[in-house]
């Protein structure tokens, strides 16, 4: 009996030591893994935090990089519009020469004149002498565009012809040449642009060659206009001799 009971003792012993054993295992086993679990989180928060420092000098370095670019951007774009407006500037400049140098089709209110010979069967053509005080002369058209000259006309045309500055206007029997090669006969149909009242007073001055042409029964026919229409000047501006004085010359 005696030595059951010591058998079951040492039984109930080796069983409890046993049962220790795991229950110390048991028990050491969660706290290593939490250890090791705590250790591996702290080197991933640190791991995490030196990449967000990382990222956030890199992105302190491309808004710099940004800003840099959007200088330069506005810098472009003033300059840019700098660049147009001076550009469309010279345009006008361009445009304002152009219409100036009467290289432009032009538009605007301004009179019609037209100007015809004499009838002939109302004076007896047997004197050829006679004749020449009866026809329109080129220093008879010279008088009428000076008029319209002084009294600002803008531009003038004859029979459709641009009449600039340098036009010739000049006699060619019974033909007036006007440009280099148009040449025309009676009747001659006179446009210019400018202020209408003030054109027509023109003519009604008691010097104005209005007046003569009339008195000698030419044909001198005025009328106001709302709207003529004049082309460009077609043909080459030459200087052979009148040179532009620069600068310092």
């Amino acid at each position: 009996m005696m030595r059951r009971s010591n058998k079951t003792v040492w039984l109930i012993t080796f069983v409890c030591v046993i049962l220790g054993f795991f229950v110390v295992k048991a028990l050491e086993g969660p706290n290593i893994e939490m250890e090791i679990g705590g250790v591996t989180s702290l080197e991933t928060i640190e791991k995490l935090m030196s990449e967000k420092k990382a990222l956030e000098n890199r992105k302190a370095e491309l808004d710099e990089i940004i800003k840099d670019y959007e200088n330069k951007l506005a810098q472009y774009e003033a300059g840019a519009a700098d660049k147009s407006r001076r550009v469309q500037q010279l345009q006008e400049e361009i445009q304002a020469t152009r219409l100036t140098a009467g290289l432009l089709p032009v538009k605007g209110p301004g009179i019609e004149i037209v100007l015809n010979d004499r009838k002939r069967d109302s004076f007896l053509d047997s004197d050829p002498y006679i004749m020449n005080y009866f026809i329109v002369h080129d220093s008879d058209m010279l008088h009428v565009i000076n008029e319209l000259r002084g009294a600002g006309a803008e531009a003038i045309a004859i029979n459709g012809t641009r009449i600039m500055a340098t036009s010739r206007i000049s006699c060619g029997g019974p033909t007036i040449n006007v440009g280099k090669s148009e040449r025309f006969t009676p009747p001659f149909v006179i446009h210019a642009i400018g202020n209408p009242d003030e054109l027509m007073a023109a003519f009604q001055r008691e010097d104005s060659i209005y007046h003569s042409l009339a008195a000698w029964g030419l044909e001198f026919h005025i009328r106001r206009m709302d709207s003529v229409e004049i082309p460009r000047y077609i043909g080459d501006i030459e200087f052979t001799y009148a040179k532009s004085i620069q600068a310092g010359d």
